[in-house]
């Protein structure tokens, strides 16, 4: 009979594994769903904006508040999923969250009107906030030391793969003359309503396959749990061996000390009515002095970083549109190849419509889409391709270059890329440079958050984790609300904005060691 204590905790966990086996493989396939959800959740409404530009009365302003909505979502209860995961746990609440974001989206895709639609997408970004957060933590609490680092690694590679999903889905549904109505045609469902009712499967999916799973195991042994939690490593211990479940070697699992397995930071009284003051309670400890610049310069960072990865994802689809939409004609400098800019024109965009209706000689100004070719999904899946297939690369070589040389190329990279969209000279070079961003500000945005751990302590890592990201996606945000403004004043302006601040974040990054003393 074995007696096992919260100080053996790895200890047991790896003698569940055996080293790894087919229930962690199952683990991370039935996790890859419940993970694209947030990608999808945050990119679909950017390739369907061009198809649903009429039917929602789409101005440019409205479609930077669309994209904006599921971020601010995910901005407004993200630290209440965090502390409900703590007290009911893992499973369930990531299932309850996968559940309601199907049903969000299957709903959303039925929506008649702009508002209602809104009204989803922000309801989908509070559901969707957690679970993400969750999902990582869960698969983390069933690895021992040993592999948990890798299986992470491995974990947000296959999760990236979702940004690839999405264009290509895209460009297998958008371009195609589908539809079908229900309620005697009072509700049509066309190819962009069909494409939003497939992005419904990836959290529903999720569902599916995280509902055979058990609860966390570190959960279970945090609430005295002990039985339970036994339970779990003797099915991890059987599937990954392939022994009965009475082999397992330990027979008694024991948590003599619960509070060791808390966060020694945290005030005694656990109830779930004091969830906030635990929250400020953490917080606080972020700023004392050897903290408070190193982390308020990685916020400035990922702040800029997520803008200008966030905002080209969501507008380079439109950006691609508006590009192939353009007539030479309304180039002043006709014999001139005309700039970007020059066919970026707002004027000439909003008014697309109008002159469209009076061209095919309407008595009355409607809206008429702008032309959407296959060749922006291929583009848009081309683009998302070669960002993964850099965040790759670089994952290979970033112990040998270190983490601070690559975040510091990323920015200078990333800025000069957002300087030069303007100045360039054709749209396939306009294309390569939007590609370079999503890659770059990508990289950037995993790097500085991968230094996080060594600025602060372990026991304030998850805390200045949760802010960082929060920080980070309010910059998304903001700078989807700001984009539309800033290109209706002057094309120039959203990409000069952005440019300069990643540019500045460079100058800041340069100096991030002298402030920590820890950063390599």
């Amino acid at each position: 009979m074995a007696l096992i204590v919260d100080k053996t905790r790895d200890h047991v966990i790896s003698t569940a594994e055996r080293g790894y086996g087919l229930f962690n493989v199952l683990l991370l396939m039935a996790a890859i769903p419940a993970g694209w959800t947030t990608v999808f959740d945050t990119s679909t409404t950017a390739f369907i904006m061009p198809s649903a530009e009429c039917e929602l009365d789409l101005s440019l302003f409205r479609k930077g508040l669309l994209a904006a909505s599921t971020y601010a979502g995910m901005i407004c209860i993200a630290v209440v999923w965090g502390f409900t995961a703590d007290h009911i746990g893992r499973k369930y609440l990531l299932l309850f969250g996968l559940m309601s974001d199907t049903l969000c989206n299957v709903f959303g895709s039925a929506a008649q009107s702009y508002y209602v639609y809104l009204s989803f997408k922000f309801t989908s970004g509070i559901i969707v906030g957690g679970p993400f957060a969750i999902l990582m933590t869960y698969i983390a609490e069933f690895h021992g030391e040993r592999h948990r680092s890798r299986v992470l690694m491995w974990t947000g590679s296959l999760f990236a793969l979702g940004n690839v999903a999405v264009p290509a889905l895209s460009s297998a549904v958008l371009p195609r003359a589908w539809s079908f109505s229900l309620f005697n045609n009072s509700l049509i469902f066309d190819a962009w309503r069909i494409f939003l009712l497939i992005c419904a499967l990836p959290p529903f999916l999720g569902f599916v396959a995280m509902w055979s799973f058990p609860e966390s195991p570190k959960f279970l042994m945090t609430k005295g749990r002990s039985e339970e939690a036994l339970k779990v490593f003797r099915r991890m211990y059987s599937m990954n061996t392939g022994k009965p479940e009475d082999d397992y070697p330990v027979k008694i699992l024991r948590v003599e000390n619960v509070a060791k397995l808390q966060t020694p930071l945290e005030p005694a009284n656990r109830s779930s009515r004091d969830g906030s003051r635990r929250s400020f309670y953490r917080m606080k400890f972020l700023f004392p002095t050897p903290y408070i610049f190193p982390l308020f310069t990685i916020n400035v960072i990922i702040f800029a970083s997520m803008t200008g990865m966030h905002v080209m994802k969501s507008w380079l689809p439109q950006l691609i549109v508006i590009l192939n939409n353009f007539d030479p004609k309304e180039s002043d400098d006709s014999p001139i190849v005309p700039t970007i800019c020059e066919k970026l024109n707002v004027q000439a965009i909003e008014a697309f419509g109008a002159q469209a209706a009076l061209a095919l000689g309407n008595t009355t100004e409607t809206c008429i889409p702008m032309i959407v070719s296959t060749t922006v999904y291929t583009n848009a899946t081309i683009i998302a391709a070669s960002a993964v297939t850099g965040s790759f690369l670089v994952g290979a070589i970033v112990n040998k270059v270190g983490k601070k040389s690559i975040l510091l190329v990323s920015l200078v990279s990333g800025g000069s890329c957002y300087l030069g969209l303007s100045f360039s000279p054709s749209t396939t070079i306009f294309l390569v440079l939007c590609s370079a961003i999503i890659a770059l500000t990508g990289i950037s945005t995993n790097a500085i958050t991968s230094m996080i751990i060594e600025v602060v302590p372990t026991s304030l890592r998850a805390t200045a984790v949760s802010v960082t990201l929060m920080t980070g996606r309010f910059g998304a945000l903001t700078g989807n609300l700001l984009f539309p403004i800033l290109l209706s004043v002057s094309c120039d302006a959203p990409f000069y904005y952005i440019g300069g601040f990643l540019t500045l974040c460079f100058v800041l990054a340069i100096f991030l060691s002298k402030y920590s003393g820890k950063l390599p």
